[in-house]
């Protein structure tokens, strides 16, 4: 007994060490199983984008078709979209218009439909009744990639990798491919010029961390803005994107979005109503129907539910 005692001992003290690291495994084991059916997706959807992405014809690598920028309105028309298994649809009966190079809003309770109406336009979601037109050219499968290169997206949680400020504003592009002078311009239209080249010790080569772990909030956004007008999108959409700062942050970062007005289209998708003051029109959703749409002046004067949203 005297000899069993000790080696038990050992045995309780690693198996006191090991627990943490045990948990840890059977927690990953635990969510990589739960994630697997959503991996599998992406997958199938990423070999989906590199088969449209492929040249039709040629050897140049060029994509054939010429991006598809919008020059005079976007439409929803009569569009009803309803989710695999759901009971009930996301979007019904959905029109509304948005006239090139102006801002608008998206608004509504959580569950309104206001994400799925902005995935339409995307083209991430595919209507079932009803058409999305782009200058009345109906969005399809042939035009879908020459639309989507046009678009500009900014989250409400910009992903940041643990590189530098310039390969995280041209994000997705070679290093040796990086158009500076694009990057210096996106920095500027987002309002984070003065602070890459004032504050940062490396400026553009100056690492921000994983997820941007050394920048604010409020710099992370705007890092997010310029990753979107790096490329010149003709539309640009706004996911609460300013949902997560305070009010102070929050502030100014709408005055970078505020400034690109009549430049790119723009669609703000908002749970609070400040961000979509300046809008020139509001489209308020409630189980995936407009109930509303007007300025913020005219919804607040006429719609009873808009005006309890703004005093909430």
């Amino acid at each position: 007994i005297q000899q069993v005692i000790p080696v038990l001992g050992l045995y309780a003290f690693a198996g006191d060490r090991l627990l943490p690291a045990l948990q840890e495994a059977f927690h990953g084991l635990a969510s990589a199983r739960f994630n697997i059916a959503a991996l599998s997706k992406l997958h199938r959807d990423l070999q989906g984008l590199s088969k449209a992405d492929a040249p039709s014809s040629g050897e140049s690598g060029e994509i054939s078709a010429p991006p598809l920028v919008l020059d005079e309105e976007l439409a929803l028309r009569e569009v009803s979209y309803t989710y695999p298994d759901a009971n009930r649809p996301a979007i019904k009966d959905l029109s509304l218009t948005v006239p090139a190079r102006s801002m608008v809003g998206f608004v509504g309770k959580t569950g309104s439909g206001k994400t799925t109406a902005v995935d339409l336009i995307l083209g991430l979601l595919r209507p079932r009744a009803g058409e999305v037109t782009i200058d009345g050219v109906p969005l399809r499968m042939d035009n879908l990639r020459p639309w989507q290169q046009t678009l500009g997206y900014v989250p409400q949680h910009i992903y940041l990798s643990d590189d530098t400020v310039a390969r995280n504003i041209a994000f997705g592009v070679a290093s040796d491919q990086i158009d500076m002078e694009a990057v210096r311009e996106a920095a500027r239209r987002a309002h984070i010029f003065d602070y890459i080249e004032q504050d940062l010790p490396n400026r553009w080569e100056t690492v921000v961390g994983e997820r941007g772990v050394k920048l604010s909030g409020g710099q992370r956004q705007r890092i997010g803005i310029a990753r979107a007008l790096y490329h010149e999108p003709s539309v640009l959409v706004f996911d609460e994107a300013t949902s997560a700062l305070d009010q102070s942050t929050e502030a100014g970062v709408m005055e970078a979005i505020y400034d690109l007005e009549g430049e790119q289209t723009i669609l703000i998708i908002s749970h609070r109503l400040s961000t979509v003051q300046r809008a020139d029109n509001i489209f308020m959703l409630e189980d995936g129907r407009k109930v509303g749409e007007g300025s913020y002046d005219e919804l607040l004067e006429e719609h009873a539910k808009f005006r309890s949203m703004a005093l909430s």
